[in-house]
């Protein structure tokens, strides 16, 4: 009986994988569509934020490219926590090398039931009044069309938000780095999906008028993260978040294991906190995919200890991890066309991430397991307590 039990579990694990292929070819289908789209030529006023902490690895690159976007009506605000951050002396540096960019560079107002980014943001807003406001991650490079794209699907008055995304590059050849690269990537496998997607706070753009509807100031002034509170006020309200793959940033990674699994618990942590939806629905994603994995495994034993018959559910249990690492390859194709300034960097780590693809699905079970028992986390040194639902 347990041999046609993992029989038919293992055609079910087929069929599965056959419709994660088709929900990649369809993936690839709507990113050149979103590609291709004609621009509508709406281009306001636009304030750009970013955030900063710390002299993190890249920074003044990244804010030099913040200056250089090719949109020709905007500016740039960024904030620090004081004047003695050391990030502030590398903006003020930068700032002064491009003195005809509009640049302002400001500290950070405390708001007490807020997380220091959250805070950041909350004062770029209270002092700056514009359009549109953008918003980029003190750790993310943009390329110079960035912020065009970015703004220009919002004269659509149902879209709250437009998105990008971020894809990590290992700065060394440290394996932890590709498991953090491939851990997420597999979140712009719903950036398209209306049910499940999110404005990612590194790289996104709403409308002011849009962000005063749906009262973000105060959305914001309990937040702990910035985007998913966002993401809960636009969807009760009834507006749609638009990704845009040309949209992705680039950042670096050197991260280590401890960091790497307390960031990722972090983060899944949030989501559970802030998105129950979207955390029920990797919590089934992934326990299905580990459970077929760990059958397979056992039908591969009894086909070597017992009878080869068992190499046929075995093989059939398997064949998910071997869709997932297609797919991985497929995405990272697909974002290195997306991407042409980082053609090389993917390169140089594509082989490393189709292994550490592998892992990922045990690491996000761990994550959503454990964040199901955390009630606060600790962010850049502060420790936030987190609402339970």
């Amino acid at each position: 009986m347990s041999y046609y039990f993992l029989l038919f579990v293992g055609m079910l694990a087929t069929l599965t994988s056959l419709y994660t292929l088709r929900l990649g070819r369809d993936y690839e289908r709507r990113t050149q569509r979103v590609l291709s789209r004609p621009k509508t030529g709406f281009s306001p006023t636009t304030c750009l934020i970013m955030a900063c902490k710390g002299d993190e690895p890249g920074l003044e690159k990244n804010i030099a490219a913040m200056l250089h976007q090719e949109y020709e009506d905007y500016f740039s605000v960024i904030v620090t926590d004081d004047t003695k951050d050391p990030a502030y002396s590398v903006a003020e540096s930068v700032i002064a090398r491009y003195p005809n960019s509009k640049a302002m560079l400001i500290t950070s107002t405390n708001h007490l039931n807020a997380s220091g980014k959250v805070s950041a943001l909350l004062t770029a807003l209270e002092k700056n009044k514009s359009e549109v406001y953008a918003f980029l991650d003190s750790d993310s490079f943009a390329p110079p069309n960035w912020l065009g794209e970015l703004v220009d699907p919002l004269s659509d008055p149902s879209i709250g938000a437009t998105t990008g995304y971020r894809w990590y590059f290992p700065t060394q050849n440290r394996f932890w780095s590709h498991v953090q690269s491939a851990w997420n990537s597999f979140g712009t496998n719903l950036l398209f999906d209306d049910k499940y997607n999110f404005p990612w706070g590194g790289a996104m753009a709403a409308r002011a008028d849009i962000l005063d509807k749906i009262k973000i100031t105060e959305v914001w002034s309990t937040a702990v993260s910035d985007d998913l509170s966002l993401n809960a006020a636009l969807r009760e309200h009834g507006f749609r978040i638009f990704f845009l793959p040309q949209c992705m940033v680039a950042s670096m990674s050197n991260i280590t294991f401890p960091n790497f699994i307390k960031w990722a618990t972090n983060q899944t942590a949030l989501v559970r906190a802030y998105y129950r939806r979207l955390w029920n629905y990797a919590l089934a994603v992934f326990a299905f995919f580990n459970i077929i994995f760990a059958l397979g495994v056992t039908s591969l034993l009894a086909g070597f200890l017992l009878n080869p018959t068992w190499f046929i559910p075995a093989f059939l249990l398997l064949l998910p991890s071997t869709t997932s690492v297609l797919r991985s390859k497929a995405r990272s194709d697909l974002f290195k066309h997306v991407m042409p300034a980082m053609q090389s960097q993917f390169e140089l780590k594509s082989r490393m991430d189709r292994i550490a693809s592998l892992i990922v699905p045990w690491i996000m079970s761990y994550c959503i397991l454990k964040s199901s028992r955390i009630q606060e986390i600790e962010w850049r040194g502060h420790t936030y307590k987190l609402a339970t639902s």
